[in-house]
């Protein structure tokens, strides 16, 4: 059996076990001590984000991105790139987020 770079290549094995892929483990790690909210990686465009939302409330989502800038990693929203937190601190920004979506109203 010949090894298939072709099909590797296709698999995004960079993007299943890159940084990106281990600062969104360490964030769902964080949330997962909390017991508040539910959460999980999923793609979107190739891209791996950590989806939270709270117990009994499937339409209070917020999906996490972590992108690379200037002053390191830091955690994003996904949807308006706004900056959460450092990738330094999963807990504190696992707090961030918990407090969002339990303020947050459904739209």
């Amino acid at each position: 059996m010949d090894f298939d770079q072709v099909r590797f290549a296709q698999a995004n094995v960079r993007g299943a076990f890159g940084l990106r892929r281990r600062y969104l483990a360490a964030l769902d790690a964080a949330l997962c001590e909390r017991r508040e909210a539910l959460c999980g990686v999923v793609v979107r465009d190739g891209v791996p984000l950590l989806r939270v939302t709270l117990p009994g409330a499937a339409l209070r989502v917020i999906e996490v991105d972590c992108e690379q800038g200037a002053d390191g990693w830091v955690f994003t929203r996904a949807d308006t790139k706004e900056p959460i937190g450092p990738v330094s601190d999963p807990a504190a920004v696992a707090g961030r987020l918990a407090e969002a979506l339990n303020r947050r109203t459904v739209r």
